[in-house]
C-alpha cells in the first residue's frame, strides 16, 4: 500500500510541475490569441493537485497535513480564480488581492506554529532580514508611487498593506529557518519566490516595465508561484513528519 502512494505520489509531483509548464504556455496563448479555454483549465487545477500531494504525501509518513496548510492553498485556490477571471473583470484583481492575503495570514500562522529542531539565539539576525524587508518594501512601493498609475494609486492602500503582509511572511519563514534549516530552507525559498513572483505581479500591473513584454512577465510570475508553493508545502510537511520522528524516538527511547 505504501508503495502504491509512493508511486502516485511522484507521479503527482510530475503532473504539478508538467501542469504549472502548461499553464505557462496558456498564459502566452490567452495574450497573443485572446484564447483563455486552456488557461481555464490549466490554472484552478494547480491548488487542488498540489493539496492531494500533500495528502499523499503526508499519509505515506503517517502524518496528518496542517489545516492551517490546506486552509492557505485553498485561498491561493481563490486567489488564482480571481486573478485568472481579472483579464474580463478588472475589479476582480481586488478580491485576488483579498484571498492571497489570506493564505499569506495563514502561511504566517502555520510558521509560526511549525515545530522546530534547535533553539538558538535568532534576534539579530531577524532584526537585519526585517531592515531589508522594510528597505525593500519602502523601495518597491516608493517606485510604484513614482510611475503615477491610476490604477495603483486609486488601489494603493490595499496593495501596501498586501506588502506588508507577504513581507511579514517572508520574515515569519526566516525567523523559522534560523530554528529548523533542513526543512526551513524549502519554506525560506518558497517564501522568497512568492514575494518576487508578487513583485513582478506589481511592477507589471502598475509600471511600464513589462509593457511590451508581457509573456516573460506572466512566465515570471507563474513559474515562480508554482514552484514557490510546492516548496513552502514540502517545507512544511517536513517539518511536521520531522517532529513526528522525534516523537516516535523518545516514545521508543522511554520504553
Amino acid at each position: 500500500m505504501n508503495l502504491i502512494k509512493q508511486k502516485l505520489k511522484s507521479q503527482l509531483t510530475i503532473a504539478y510541475f508538467i501542469l504549472l509548464c502548461i499553464e505557462i504556455i496558456s498564459e502566452s496563448i490567452f495574450i497573443n490569441s485572446n484564447n483563455a479555454i486552456l488557461l481555464f483549465v490549466t490554472k484552478p487545477l494547480l491548488m487542488p493537485i498540489l493539496m492531494l500531494w500533500a495528502f499523499l504525501f503526508s499519509k505515506e509518513n503517517s502524518v496528518t497535513p496542517s489545516k492551517i496548510l490546506l486552509l492557505a492553498l485553498l485561498f491561493s485556490l481563490f486567489g488564482d480564480i480571481f486573478l485568472m477571471l481579472m483579464p474580463f473583470t478588472q475589479s476582480l484583481f481586488i478580491f485576488g488581492l483579498g484571498s492571497f492575503l489570506i493564505a499569506h495570514a495563514f502561511y504566517i500562522i502555520l510558521f509560526n506554529k511549525l515545530p522546530h529542531c534547535i533553539n538558538t539565539r535568532t534576534s539579530n539576525k531577524n532584526v537585519l532580514m526585517l531592515l531589508a524587508c522594510l528597505i525593500f518594501g519602502t523601495l518597491l512601493i516608493g517606485f510604484l508611487y513614482v510611475q503615477k498609475s491610476p490604477a495603483f494609486l486609486s488601489m494603493q492602500i490595499p496593495v501596501i498593506v498586501y506588502a506588508c503582509v507577504i513581507l511579514t511572511m517572508l520574515l515569519s519563514a526566516f525567523s523559522y529557518y534560523q530554528k529548523s534549516q533542513k526543512s526551513g530552507i524549502w519554506i525560506l525559498m518558497g517564501a522568497l519566490l512568492f514575494v518576487l513572483s508578487d513583485t513582478t505581479i506589481a511592477l507589471s500591473k502598475f509600471s511600464p516595465i513589462f509593457a511590451d513584454n508581457t509573456i516573460l512577465a506572466r512566465t515570471i510570475i507563474m513559474s515562480f508561484y508554482g514552484i514557490a508553493q510546492f516548496m513552502i508545502v514540502k517545507g512544511s510537511l517536513l517539518s511536521t513528519i520531522s517532529e513526528q520522528n522525534n516523537n516516535d524516538k523518545t516514545i521508543s527511547q522511554n520504553k
